[in-house]
């Protein structure tokens, strides 16, 4: 078989981190490249915003529960997005963008779209009265990644002066993100609810606001995550599976094919930039 390391694809974007963000915005990523084939993308439970630059040549751009209709060329308009539970695909012969990777809590801060209505869907900010043909405009008469990223920065940062007061439940679901980050195994849905202190009905509401899913459809994801980075080292996937606290190894290949779209064994023989990106063609 294959091992990860074999099946790895360099592909280097530009990122810059904007500090002045941390906590919102993940990162700022340029990603130029010529015959970028099909792609398969991870579903991580972030929300991004992308532009398309000059140089694209895309026939396949969509999220998993977009319309058919939805997933020809798209290349000519800004698109918001979360990749929750499905994967995204993305196909062509040329590829040129910004985009930022955020937590879900943005959509609302930033956008004023609660996370659910962004689940699986990528729709054009306009849609729900976010006009942002003038940082269209801007981004694409910059000439270089430094530049573009330093705009988009002070213009999210401009669009956060409005919010007045951050609501409680952002900052739990910060903590939430960061005791799946630290902890060995993923909290169950009722140590996150302990941590909460809401009832399980006023929790779920919240979190599909601002996290985009359910409490404990949020928790299957990061245990999904956890497994992901776990595939990418040469450990046997018995152990992935026991390490990501999963009942067995069958429930994990059927979680892990749940959101990937392909089981454990076919991910690892993909080639792949990182841990996300899958080069299907």
């Amino acid at each position: 078989m294959s091992s990860a390391t074999d099946a790895q694809v360099t592909f280097q974007p530009a990122i810059h981190v904007p500090r002045k963000l941390s906590g919102l915005v993940d990162f700022f990523g340029e990603f130029h490249q010529e015959n970028p084939g099909r792609a398969l993308i991870m579903p991580g439970g972030k929300v991004e915003i992308i532009f398309f630059l000059e140089g694209n040549d895309l026939s396949e751009f969509y999220m998993g529960s977009d319309e058919a209709s939805d997933r020809g060329k798209r290349k000519d308009s800004s698109l918001i997005f979360s990749v929750t539970n499905l994967p995204q695909v993305v196909t062509g012969r040329a590829i040129h963008i910004i985009l930022a990777l955020m937590s879900p809590a943005a959509a609302m801060l930033l956008f004023g779209i609660p996370a659910s209505e962004l689940k699986n869907k990528s729709v054009n900010p306009s849609n729900f009265g976010v006009d942002v043909r003038p940082l269209e405009d801007a981004l694409k008469s910059l000439s270089t990644f430094e530049q573009r990223a330093e705009f988009l920065e002070n213009w999210m940062l401009r669009r956060l002066e409005r919010v007045e007061s951050v609501p409680e439940f952002v900052s739990f679901s910060q903590s939430l993100v960061d005791l799946c980050n630290d902890s060995r195994l993923v909290p169950d849905t009722s140590l996150a609810l302990n941590l909460t202190g809401y009832s399980t009905s006023q929790a779920n509401r919240l979190s599909k606001q601002w996290l985009g899913v359910s409490l404990e459809r949020y928790l299957s994801l990061q245990r999904y995550r956890k497994a992901l980075n776990l595939i990418n080292t040469s450990m046997p996937l018995a152990d992935v599976a026991a390490t990501a606290g999963y009942f067995d190894q069958a429930h994990f290949t059927h979680r892990f094919t749940e959101f990937s779209g392909i089981s454990p064994s076919q991910y690892r023989l993909t080639p792949r930039t990182g841990v996300d990106t899958l080069h299907l063609s």
